[in-house]
Parts: structure tokens; sequence; C-alpha cells
């Protein structure tokens, strides 16, 4: 019960703001709770429901079965969620979005570490108030990029209905991260064809943290504000607050402190997930450790803006 209230009191402790600007202060990040390693054992996605306040998604990194997870703020009350479909390739990262009337949670099925795959898709299951045990798919988007494989783990839903993905750039060696790519699939049809992204920008990690290590450039997680004014970009060493709207493109440059937001903080060990609180005040994000890590904890951690 006192976690819960400290939860409760860290969701509501944010002042209200106007929504100009990027965020000019981060408060500490607050731990929720920990996620069931034994279960989610590689988390790479998260999400937080607006239709449904205190419930968080959660999916396992490539290996695991079509699944999803449904747990409270704190990482407890898991349920498994089956999805009726096959073995998913390489998920990376999960969204909300709408899909006709209603919201479905996009599972991304974009990773591609070898650089082989022809195209890559998004598996979309409706949000229920009640999931059962196992879920039919409500639809398949199958899309391709106008220039050859890419690997990403990052991609989220725009409120308009476009799909934005970021693309996780690095050379032969895995050692340079070049820009990455930014593309949108705005056009989405009913038919089984297979879509293009259009490429509409690139971020130059580099050029933005000139001081941070090759890993703290690599992008591994993305979620766009429910107003679709704002982005919250994750990467192995930090968050970085994006004040535009993706759909549109990227700046000709990044300004810190006027485009940008850097989060400071410490970082979570193989840190894949992130994703906006309800009101867009703040953001949560958890650890991938499982698999690599036996035993070690993986918390979700909270972050709030205190200042825009």
């Amino acid at each position: 019960m006192r976690l819960a209230l400290l939860i409760a009191a860290g969701l509501l402790a944010v002042p209200v703001l106007a929504e100009a600007g990027v965020c000019k202060a981060w408060s500490p990040g607050l731990t929720l709770g920990q996620l069931d390693t034994s279960v989610i054992d590689e988390a790479s996605g998260i999400e937080a429901s607006t239709r449904f306040p205190g419930r968080l998604y959660h999916h396992n990194d490539s290996g695991d079965s079509l699944r999803f997870f449904q747990t409270d703020m704190t990482g407890g009350h898991m349920k498994v969620v089956k999805v009726a479909g096959p073995m998913p390739r390489d998920l990376e990262d999960m969204s909300l979005g709408p899909c006709g009337t209603e919201t479905c949670l996009f599972l991304g099925d974009i990773g591609d570490n070898g650089g082989m795959r022809t195209e890559v898709s998004f598996i979309l299951v409706v949000e229920q108030a009640r999931f059962p045990s196992s879920v039919p798919i409500r639809k398949v988007i199958r899309a391709r990029f106008p220039d050859g494989p890419h690997n990403a783990e990052a991609f989220a839903v725009h409120p308009n209905g476009d799909l934005i993905l970021i693309t996780k750039s690095i050379n032969a060696r895995r050692t340079t991260p070049s820009p990455a790519n930014v593309y949108r699939l705005k056009t989405r049809t009913t038919s089984l064809a297979i879509q293009t992204f259009e490429k509409i920008g690139e971020l130059d990690l580099a050029r933005l943290l000139p001081d941070e290590t090759p890993a703290s450039r690599l992008i591994t997680g993305l979620d766009i504000s429910s107003d679709g004014q704002k982005a919250i970009l994750l990467t192995y060493g930090t968050a970085i607050e994006l004040g535009f709207d993706l759909s549109k493109g990227v700046p000709a440059s990044l300004e810190p402190g006027k485009t940008v937001s850097i989060v400071p903080g410490q970082p979570l060990n193989q840190q894949e997930a992130i994703a906006w609180l309800p009101g867009n005040r703040g953001f949560i994000y958890d650890s991938e450790v499982g698999k690599s890590d036996r035993g070690a904890p993986a918390p979700i951690r909270q972050v709030n803006c205190l200042s825009r």
C-alpha cells in the first residue's frame, strides 16, 4: 500500500506545465518496481495505456513466441497474453495507436541485426478492458525500406496514424554509429500488399552527443506524445526529448535546450524500452536484463518533467 501511494504521489507531483518547448529540468528517476525476469527475461518494449490508467504493456526481444504481457505500474499482477499468429522474427518495440475506431497495440517485428530482411511487419491487436489468455490478430502491416534493409529497434504510432521508425545505424565493425534514418509510413491500406516507408530525415546523435560513447548514440526505443508534438528517444546511455512533430520530419539542426532536451541520470543496463506516461508529463523506461544477466534486477523507472 505504501509503495502504491508513493507511485501515485510521483505521478501527481508533476506541476501543471505549458505544453510549449522542451523540458528544462527533469526529476531524478523513481523506481516504481521490478519486472519478473523469469517471464519477461529480455524486455524490449513498453507502453502505458491511456484508456486504462495504471496499466503497462511489455514484450520480450527475439526468441520469444508471439505474446505480450500486461502489468501494473510496479510490474506486478502480470498477465500473459498470447497472440494467435506465427513466430515473429525479432520484436523490438511496441506502441499504442489508432486502428479504425479502436485503439490497437502495435507489435513491431522490425529487428534485423544482419541487414538481410526484405520487409518488416507490425502486428496489431485491439486493446481490451479484459484480455483473454489468447487474442486474434486484428491486422498485419507489412513494409519495406526504399533504400534496402535496415536494423531498427525504435518505432511509434503518431496520433494521426502515421508509423514513425528510426534505425539503429552502425558501421560494419559495429563500433561507430552513423546518423539514424527516420522513416514514415503514411498510407496504410486494408490490402495485404507490402507498403514502402518514406525517409523524412536523419538524427545525427554523434553531433548532438559528442562526449558520449558510441553505445550512447544507438537508438533503442521511441515513443510519441499523445498530442504528437513531442517524442522521447532512448539510447543505451541516455534519454532525449525531441520538441517537434516527428511526422513532419526532422529540423536541419538540433539544439539542446530548444529543439531537444537531454535527460540526465543513471542509465539502466541494456535499456531498450521507453514510453510517455498519460498526460505527457513524464516517461518510464526499463531494462532488458534477464537472459544475459540472470538474477540481476530489472527495474521500471519513472522520470518527470519539472519545468518547460
